[in-house]
């Protein structure tokens, strides 16, 4: 698979607020496993053997150290954050160019927005992941951290709130009370 040949305008990896150079390895047994866990259509994750080479990597394989990356923005916006008061609220992943096993990824994030409404920092960030010094994927991830509320306040509620439409689930209690 040879690199794009155009790809869209963004950031260049030096212009980004933290980056995280060759973070990841996407390895055969990651993409099975993931697979497996989402029931993906598209990876063969019960069958024996080595993965083929040109096995599609799922989208969201990348969405815990996408996550990761913007928790620490988020530690450097919010003064003694408390990383444990952060709902995720809402992400959106665009391919730019599709990943494969094998290769190695690095991260750029930066800080797009911060606003503070009923005393609830929502934060949005955006990351790209990198490989073969090429964007792949980027995410834009909705957080919501309220380190001054109360005990009582309820995160979740909150988060249903600023949940946009088509997103997710508008009641999370909801939908995780019908999951298996």
């Amino acid at each position: 698979m040879t690199a794009p040949a155009s790809l869209p305008d963004g950031p260049r990896p030096e212009e980004w607020d933290l980056r995280f150079d060759d973070a990841y390895e996407i390895g055969a047994e990651a993409v099975r496993g993931f697979a497996r866990a989402v029931c993906d259509p598209h990876v063969p994750f019960g069958a024996r053997g080595v993965l083929p080479a040109d096995t599609p990597v799922p989208v969201a394989l990348l969405a815990a150290p996408m996550f990761d990356a913007a928790a620490a923005l988020v530690s450097r916006a919010i003064p003694n954050c408390n990383l444990s008061r952060i709902v995720h609220a809402a992400q959106q992943f665009t391919v730019l160019w599709p990943l494969r096993i094998g290769q190695r990824v690095g991260f750029g994030a930066r800080l797009t927005s911060h606003v503070v409404k009923a005393g609830v920092d929502i934060l949005v960030i955006d990351v790209t992941a990198y490989a073969d010094g090429s964007p792949h994927l980027a995410a834009v991830i909705t957080l919501a951290h309220s380190g001054s509320a109360a005990p009582e306040v309820d995160l979740d509620a909150v988060a249903d709130l600023i949940m946009l439409t088509g997103t997710g689930p508008s009641d999370s209690d909801a939908y995780t009370a019908t999951r298996g």
